[in-house]
């Protein structure tokens, strides 16, 4: 029975491993192209599918689905969006509905769609395939309560690392 367990426990563990486009749409889409020149060319690689990833700036209501508008990053080999440059915004087209309760800003997307040209100066793919990523890091998880928040008398007991339970929330 305890090799049916790591069997198992291992398959769950590689599940999420694989790459954020099916096989057969990375495939179809062949050798990736450059955003700059994706975006400075559309009408070139018109109905040709690409793959792009970044991050949510906006999801809104459009026809019989969503439009996303993306800015986008670099994708790794897995196809999953990396680094902090941005090559700029593209926009995606979707026939689904993309909740924006989900689809919320900063979080990570990977789109696999056809070129259509472009919309309001940026570049507008048709997707096929729209991948939620991750949900974005707000930075008030990490980093300390600004002391301007706070009146000065409470200052100390709200921001780390004086805080302390044990020690009465920094004082002595």
């Amino acid at each position: 029975m305890g090799a049916w367990f790591w069997l198992i426990l291992g398959l769950g563990l590689t599940a999420g491993c694989g790459p954020a486009i099916s096989t057969h749409l990375q495939q179809e889409a062949g050798p990736p192209v450059s955003f700059a020149e994706l975006s400075a060319h559309p009408e070139k690689y018109q109905g040709q599918l690409e793959i792009l990833g970044g991050l949510v700036m906006s999801v809104q209501p459009w026809e019989n689905g969503s439009l996303l508008e993306v800015d986008q990053r670099q994708l790794d080999a897995r196809l999953y969006p990396t680094g902090t440059a941005s090559g700029g915004t593209f926009l995606a087209e979707s026939d689904k509905w993309l909740d924006s309760n989900w689809y919320v800003p900063k979080s990570k997307v990977v789109v696999a769609g056809v070129v259509e040209g472009q919309k309001n100066g940026m570049l507008l793919l048709k997707a096929k395939e729209v991948k939620y990523i991750e949900p974005p890091t707000w930075e008030k998880y990490y980093y300390p309560v600004p002391r301007e928040w706070y009146p000065p008398e409470l200052e100390y007991w709200y921001t780390p690392p004086y805080f302390d339970i044990y020690r009465g929330g920094g004082r002595l």
